[in-house]
């Protein structure tokens, strides 16, 4: 496995952060505890806990969940940018 590089370890803990509080934020938005939105993920609750936390990286694995889920898709640009995506032909 390759190391990161100094810039990525500058990077993406200020990028994690974000993410992360994002994350809770959704789920305390969809009006979810951990446990059923973790259920939703098909994640341990625990694990959920720790990326909430900042105890761990969000993993990509749970990122293509949020990604590809029916009901959760629609908030994957904001969960990764905290921007609003522009409905496709919007200008």
């Amino acid at each position: 496995m390759k190391k990161r590089t100094e810039q990525s370890n500058q990077t993406i803990p200020p990028l994690n952060d974000a993410c992360r509080k994002r994350l809770r934020e959704l789920r305390e938005r969809l009006g979810l505890s951990r446990p059923k939105f973790a259920d939703i993920l098909g994640i341990p609750a625990t694990t959920l806990k720790n990326y909430e936390l900042n105890y761990r990286e969000i993993s990509g694995g749970t990122l293509l969940l949020i990604a590809h889920h029916p009901e959760l898709s629609a908030h994957f640009a904001w969960l990764m940018t905290g921007q609003i995506a522009e409905p496709a032909g919007a200008a």
